[in-house]
């Protein structure tokens, strides 16, 4: 009993060591700036399509989707990037007015950012398993980020947790961050996911 659970924490722990490495070495494959979007995509579409089933995880896998995604993994991450550096900008002219509607405005703005946050993530593991266009994965996503309220403050909640180990714990930036949060948000979302499955099949 005990060693069937040290195996599986084992896999597991690996499991994100892997996702977490392949996505470093994407990300400088693509050049950095022009490597995160594809290289968050592979990872997430990874542990979609594999879960814990770490032999499948291979890198020359992870490098024929990276090559796939490439163009679709930079829009969403462009876009995904461009909003937040508004929604930034703006907060960082918002702060330094002071008065109730600008507290008001300050609290809009940081619910916008995460909000962008979660549909981000949403759009990552949604393209993962469906074919759609660019339009109606955002369209989908944003949706998504409304349907539960407890998910959508898990998903917050949760990434806020992992970031804070990672400050505390460097080396997880280099072997954790990206797995973990990969790992964390595509369980967490697990539900709706099956949820959505069941209405379009239904629709179709």
């Amino acid at each position: 009993m005990l060693g069937k659970a040290l195996e599986t924490l084992f896999i597991r722990v690996w499991v994100i060591m892997k996702l977490t490495l392949y996505f470093w070495g994407l990300t400088f494959c693509g050049g950095v700036i022009l490597g995160i979007g594809p290289a968050w995509k592979v990872v997430n579409e990874q542990f979609y399509r594999h879960g814990f089933e770490y032999k499948e995880i291979t890198f020359s896998g992870s490098w024929r989707m990276f090559k796939q995604n490439f163009v679709r993994g930079n829009q969403l991450f462009g876009l995904f990037s461009a909003c937040l550096f508004l929604l930034s900008y703006n907060l960082y002219l918002s702060i330094q007015i002071q008065g109730i509607l600008f507290l008001v405005i300050d609290f809009i703005l940081l619910f916008s950012m995460l909000y962008a946050y979660a549909t981000y993530q949403y759009s990552m593991i949604l393209d993962s398993g469906y074919q759609m266009s660019l339009g109606n994965l955002l369209k989908l996503s944003l949706i998504s980020s409304f349907a539960s309220f407890s998910t959508f403050l898990k998903i917050i909640l949760g990434s806020g947790m992992i970031l804070w180990v990672t400050w505390n714990y460097k080396g997880l930036i280099l072997f954790g961050l990206i797995g973990l949060l990969t790992v964390w948000n595509g369980l967490i979302t697990k539900q709706w996911r099956e949820k959505l499955d069941i209405q379009l099949e239904t629709y179709e």
